[in-house]
């Protein structure tokens, strides 16, 4: 985020002799500069898990292999789970710290103003 903003001020008032004329001995001028005003901000995820839940889906599936010599069988079980996980996303956010800079260039009559 950057902010170039000029703020607004009286006029310098020219100098005046004691007989209230204008005194010839000085100059006067008013000057605008702009700033440059960064502040960061720092985005960071979040997510946390919820209960989970688990729920058979329908009858296992069962296979059966004997071994070459029929000294032992292996039995595989296969079960359709359903498996329920709530996640809740985010973001957490916080600000660095903000920094002033002097805009860089000659700045145009104006440019700053609202």
């Amino acid at each position: 985020m950057r902010i170039n903003e000029a703020y607004e001020h009286d006029a310098i008032l020219p100098c005046m002799g004691e007989d209230g004329a204008l005194a010839n001995n000085g100059c006067n001028k008013i000057t605008t500069q702009c700033v440059d005003v960064t502040a960061p901000v720092i985005l960071q995820p979040t997510a946390s898990v919820g209960t989970v839940t688990v729920a058979c889906q329908g009858a296992p599936s069962v296979s059966c292999v004997t071994d070459p010599c029929g000294t032992s069988c292996t039995i595989t079980l296969t079960q359709q789970i359903c498996v329920t996980m709530p996640v809740r996303y985010g973001v957490s956010l916080s600000s660095g710290e903000p920094t002033i800079s002097c805009a860089e260039g000659p700045i145009p009559c104006g440019c700053c103003k609202a």
